[in-house]
C-alpha cells in the first residue's frame, strides 16, 4: 500500500473499517448472518442500491420470466449481495487454522496433485463471494497470482489489499500488469496459478469478439486465453455451488488441456457456456448491480465501423 497515499482522515477511516472487520471475524454465525446480514440487506432495499441497474439486466437475461420470478430474484439477490458484504468482512485476519472453513474442494486433493509444480489458469468469476477464491492457497504449495481491477477509491483499495494478505503465497496482481508478473513467476519450483475473474466488462475495441450470453451479445476479458494459447497452460473453470450462508463448494473443471489446437476464443467461450449455466442454476449468486453491458456491437460499429459478431 506503499504506493497509495492517504490523508490523516482517509487513513482513520480505513482502520475503522479494519477494525471492525475484526470485529466480524471472531464474531459467531448468529450474529453475522443472523443479525448483521438483515441489517445490510434492509439498507441494500432501502436505498434502492442500482436498482434499476439490477431490474434491467434481469429482464433482459430472463425474458421469459415473469415480473413476479423477476422480483422474487431481485430480493434473493440483494439478500446474496449483504451475505458477500459479512463474508468479505469476516476475511479480516483470517487463517488456514481457523475452526470454520468456509470453502470445501471436492476434487481439491485430486487437482492439487495432479498440478503439483506445474502452471495453470483459474478462470473464476463475480459469482457467490468470490473473495474466497484465494483460499485455494491455503490448499497449495503452488504460487498464486491474484488478478485483480483496482478499485477508484483509495480507502476500498487499502482494505482489499489488506484483506488478502491472509495467504501469503498470493501475490496481488493488477489487471494491467498481468503478463509482467506471470514472465517474471513463470519458473516457481512450487507451480504456478493465475487467478482471473473473467466475467468483466473489458475496454472497447475493433476487434473486440462478442459472445451469445443470457440473451445478449457480450464482450469478455480474453486475458486468460491470450496467455493460455501463448505459454500452453490447462486453463480451469471454477465451478462455485452455495451450500449455506457463508460456506461454499468450489470445483475445478477442465476447459482446455494446454495441448489441443482450439480455434480463436474457442477457450472463452467455453468459459462463457459454463458460466451462463451456472447462473441459470442459481441466478441470484451473480454480480446483477453491475453494469455488465454498457458496451454493444452496435456502439461497437459507430465508433470502429464495423461489428465483430
Amino acid at each position: 500500500m506503499s504506493d497509495i497515499k492517504l490523508n490523516f482522515f482517509e487513513r482513520i477511516a480505513l482502520e475503522l473499517l479494519w477494525g471492525f472487520s475484526r470485529f466480524m471475524h471472531v464474531m459467531p454465525r448468529w450474529f453475522r448472518f443472523g443479525l448483521f446480514q438483515p441489517f445490510v440487506y434492509v439498507l441494500f432495499r432501502i436505498v434502492g442500491y442500482r436498482r434499476r441497474v439490477v431490474l434491467q439486466n434481469l429482464q433482459r437475461s430472463f425474458p421469459e420470466k415473469s415480473d413476479k420470478e423477476i422480483g422474487r430474484i431481485m430480493r434473493k439477490f440483494y439478500n446474496f449481495l449483504a451475505e458477500v458484504v459479512v463474508d468479505t468482512m469476516s476475511l479480516a485476519g483470517a487463517k488456514p487454522t481457523d475452526k470454520e472453513q468456509p470453502i470445501h474442494w471436492p476434487n481439491g486433493k485430486e487437482h492439487s496433485e495432479r498440478m503439483a509444480g506445474k502452471r495453470w489458469i483459474a478462470m473464476a468469476s463475480h459469482f457467490g463471494c468470490w473473495e474466497y477464491l484465494l483460499m485455494w492457497s491455503w490448499e497449495s504449495e503452488s504460487q498464486c497470482l491474484g488478478v485483480y481491477h483496482p478499485l477508484k477509491s483509495k480507502i476500498f483499495e487499502c482494505y482489499y489489499r489488506r484483506l488478502r494478505n491472509f495467504a501469503p503465497n498470493v501475490k496481488q496482481v493488477p489487471m494491467k500488469d498481468t503478463m509482467r508478473h506471470y514472465l517474471r513467476n513463470a519458473e516457481c519450483k512450487e507451480g504456478l496459478v493465475m487467478g482471473l475473474i473473467s466475467d468483466q466488462s473489458p475496454e472497447l475495441r475493433a476487434d473486440t469478439v462478442w459472445y451469445d450470453f443470457l440473451n445478449r451479445k457480450t464482450a469478455f476479458v480474453e486475458g486468460g486465453e491470450k496467455i493460455a494459447l501463448k505459454f500452453h497452460l490447462p486453463v480451469y473453470f471454477c465451478y462455485t455451488k452455495r451450500l449455506r450462508a457463508g460456506d461454499y463448494s468450489i470445483r475445478f473443471d477442465e476447459i482446455y488441456d494446454g495441448v489441443e489446437q482450439v480455434a480463436p476464443s474457442e477457450i472463452t467461450r467455453r468459459y462463457v457456456e459454463r458460466l451462463e449455466a451456472m447462473i441459470k442454476e442459481s441466478p441470484e449468486l451473480w454480480l446483477w448491480s453491475h453494469n455488465r453491458w454498457k458496451h454493444t456491437p452496435e456502439k461497437q460499429a459507430l465508433r470502429f465501423g464495423k461489428s465483430t459478431l
